[in-house]
């Protein structure tokens, strides 16, 4: 009866967990997030056009507009991109994963 309980526990306690969770203590020590070399993401701040057009919903004409926006003031955060013209909440949504600002 114990040993079911503790599984049941443990169960109970895997399934709370958030998908994609990972215990901070696994892994190598040495072994951080990935350096800004790894990180497939694009950077909106230091992207030519021509790898922001690869972002879905970005063409070339929203990709110079990007350009234009971070020539007058940098992207703090991911969501400042919604102030470029002609990128809205829905736009965001599908490209949100794949930039970053660092």
């Amino acid at each position: 009866m114990k040993g079911l309980l503790v599984h049941l526990l443990a169960m109970s306690a895997l399934q709370a967990a958030p998908a994609g969770a990972v215990d901070a203590g696994a892994g190598p020590p040495d072994q951080g997030p990935p350096s800004v070399e790894q990180d497939p993401r694009v950077n909106i701040n230091e992207a030519p056009p021509e790898e922001l057009v690869k972002l879905p919903g970005i063409g070339p004409s929203r990709a110079e507009a990007i350009v234009a926006e971070r020539e007058k003031r940098r992207f703090r955060r991911i969501e400042d991109i919604i102030r470029v013209p002609g990128i809205g909440r829905k736009t965001f949504g599908r490209i949100r994963h794949s930039i970053r600002v660092r």
